[in-house]
């Protein structure tokens, strides 16, 4: 019997790293017509998610640093956590700045507010925070 293992994640982020989720969260909510969680923004990304593009880590290094007071915990599976952590290794290899899971979630959720997997783009813009 396989034993799955979880990790929680604790992140302190900024306003800015956090409209970003709650964005995100809402143009996903949109989208499958029930309300959804930050684990659920991040799992539809890793999902979705199959390589960098062009311009998406100019993309994130225009939001860094994302540091801040705002805490945010995330728990995911050990499958989940491996995804976020080949992610970082990406964004890592592609950005001059250092990507820890941070900035891996926060890449997820900006991926999704702005758009990138979403077909609800129009309607969130029309979303006032």
């Amino acid at each position: 019997m396989s034993k799955s293992t979880h990790v929680a994640h604790e992140i302190s982020i900024s306003a800015g790293a956090f409209e970003h989720i709650i964005r995100a969260i809402a143009a996903l909510s949109l989208e499958q017509t029930r309300f959804v969680t930050f684990k659920d923004v991040i799992l539809y990304a890793l999902e979705r998610y199959p390589a960098l593009k062009e311009g998406h880590s100019a993309a994130l290094e225009t939001l860094l640093p994302v540091d801040g007071l705002v805490r945010i915990f995330v728990r995911l599976n050990s499958t989940d956590n491996a995804a976020v952590e080949r992610l970082k290794s990406e964004l890592n290899a592609a950005t001059t700045a250092h990507c820890g899971v941070r900035e891996a979630l926060i890449f997820c959720a900006m991926l999704v507010a702005e758009g990138e997997f979403s077909a609800c783009k129009m309607q969130i813009d029309k979303v006032k925070l």
